[in-house]
């Protein structure tokens, strides 16, 4: 702002008015943030910026400034469950799917892809990156997973991952129980 008086009548003086916990602004009319800002929490904001003169009985104006808050990667993906556990009848077909995963992220444009983490569970289960489809890989019998040792369960780790992220990815928990019938 600009004041064409002489001397202290034609000095600027600057106020925020709606959000001076947030926002601060300079002599020079620069406003800055007072601490980070959240585009979770919030995305925009009407500052209303006040300039006065400094007459004895100033005159003001006001301005408002909008700010939108840009969106970064500051959130990690987090699965609709801690753990999941599902029961699977034995000898069901190659392909079935047995689970499905869902993550959410609260950062915009969030490309959540999954991955089975236990390199072990890859070798019976597949988990669609896109989908979260959890499925078998090979059929799953009670007998012959016993005679290699192997228990009636299945527990492993899976994760959600954004991808170009820089957070680290959201984890979970599958136990899968082989039922007989």
């Amino acid at each position: 702002a600009t004041d064409p008086d002489d001397g202290v009548n034609g000095q600027v003086y600057y106020r925020i008015v709606n959000y001076p916990d947030l926002f601060v602004i300079s002599a020079n009319g620069s406003i800055y943030t007072r601490r980070p800002l959240d585009r979770e929490l919030r995305n925009h904001y009407s500052i209303v910026v006040e300039a006065s003169d400094g007459a004895v009985d100033p005159r003001k104006t006001t301005l408002t400034v909008s700010v939108q808050v840009l969106d970064i990667d500051d959130n990690s993906p987090v699965f609709s469950q801690q753990d999941y556990v599902v029961n699977v009848p034995e000898n069901s077909r190659v392909g079935t799917v047995v689970l499905k995963l869902t993550a959410v992220d609260a950062d915009l444009f969030s490309n959540i892809t999954y991955r089975i983490k236990t390199e072990s569970a890859r070798q019976l289960f597949s988990l669609n990156r896109i989908t979260g489809e959890l499925a078998l890989l090979q059929t799953l019998d009670f007998e012959s997973l016993a005679a290699m040792g192997v228990e009636a369960s299945f527990t492993f780790q899976v994760e959600a991952v954004v991808q170009g992220g820089v957070m680290p990815p959201g984890q979970a928990t599958v136990t899968v129980h082989i039922t007989v019938f």
